[in-house]
């Protein structure tokens, strides 16, 4: 257990390293992110909170897409050979998920002021709001970190990511956006705090199948 604990340290480390080489990457999505909601602002003037609350939560599923899904898909069979005598598999994937899904964070939080500045503020209960913000994008870096290497191990089939992980998805976006709009409503019930622990048990049990079915890959 300690010896996967430090193999998930160091790979995060790793990936942190080699994250900020090539930091043009990250950037694009940043500038990416913030064109597309000054996009919208121009084109639609009124925001319906419906309408406020769905295009948020669209940016955030096609936003984490795009950055997540070429995790596995961009390493070389080299690099993977590597990967192979120096950890096991559950600290390969895991250390995957942890850094995809700071990232992910990361890019939440800046796409939320952005969008908040140019589009509005309209939540009514803030931090509810950002704790199924957070616990939604980690369920999506589980989801896309898991088919991407659902992917690698078809030969890089690209098609396989959209075709895999948005139905994967559906139910974990379905809680959100009816926890969410509780929070947005001002709504602060005991129901809301039962969404988000449904929330974190989805994210549990997605990592836990994460896991597991990476071993199973590892080996072919």
């Amino acid at each position: 257990m300690l010896k996967t604990t430090a193999s998930v340290k160091n790979l995060i480390k790793l990936y942190i390293t080699l994250e900020w080489r090539q930091k043009y990457a990250l950037q694009g999505v940043l500038v990416q992110m913030f064109t597309s909601v000054l996009l919208i602002r121009l084109i639609i003037t009124a925001f319906p909170l419906p309408v406020w609350n769905a295009l948020f939560w669209l940016m955030i599923l096609f936003n984490t897409m795009n950055t997540i899904a070429k995790g596995f898909l961009q390493e070389s069979e080299g690099k993977m050979l590597y990967y192979h005598s120096l950890c096991k598999p559950e600290a390969l994937i895991l250390s995957k998920i942890i850094f995809n899904s700071l990232v992910s964070i990361l890019l939440l939080l800046v796409f939320s002021v952005v969008y908040s500045l140019l589009l509005g503020f309209k939540i009514q209960i803030p931090f509810q709001y950002l704790i199924v913000s957070v616990l939604f994008t980690i369920g999506l870096s589980t989801v896309f970190t898991m088919v991407s290497a659902i992917a690698a191990g078809a030969g890089n089939n690209h098609l396989l990511i959209p075709v895999l992980g948005l139905p994967l998805m559906i139910p974990l976006l379905l809680m959100t956006v009816k926890s969410a709009k509780k929070a947005m409503d001002g709504i602060e019930t005991n129901a809301i705090y039962y969404d988000i622990a449904a929330l974190a048990l989805m994210d549990a049990m997605v990592i836990y199948l994460a896991v597991m079915l990476y071993k199973y890959l590892w080996k072919n």
